[in-house]
């Protein structure tokens, strides 16, 4: 029987995984942040892209988890954000957006703005942390 990654055990795939969610909605933020948690990941949450940058700049997550559809600045300007920091820093930080836009151009438009993993919304649990765990590797 095949291991779901959602179940809590001493096998954890994001143990020492630091991850920054960014996220708008409180009930997907928590959500986000449980399931990440439950696998060993550290996890840090906002619902800013502003406060996102600086907490990016203050940790170096190994992995950002954000939604597109945010108030005021979108993720794809977190994106464009991340990737000029990660130009100055020369390396490159794995970025998975977790969104509403599920059609395929919105999939495309996605991965060509920057972020190297793609979820639409609903999430399933176990992709999440199958996803974030193979960029965090």
């Amino acid at each position: 029987m095949k291991k779901s990654y959602t179940d809590k055990s001493d096998n954890l795939p994001l143990r020492g995984r630091q991850i920054l969610v960014v996220e708008d909605d409180s009930d997907t933020r928590e959500i986000l942040k449980f399931v990440l948690e439950r696998n060993g990941a550290t996890v840090l949450a906002t619902d800013a892209v502003q406060t996102a940058i600086q907490l990016f700049e203050t940790i170096r997550p190994d992995v950002v988890v954000a939604d597109i559809g945010l108030p005021e600045y979108n993720g794809y300007a977190l994106i464009a954000n991340i990737r000029e920091l990660d130009r100055e820093e020369r390396s490159r930080t794995k970025c998975v957006a977790v969104t509403a836009y599920a059609t395929s151009r919105d999939r495309d438009v996605t991965l060509s703005s920057g972020y190297d993993a793609y979820i639409a919304k609903p999430f399933k649990p176990d992709e999440l942390v199958e996803t974030v765990a193979a960029l965090a590797h």
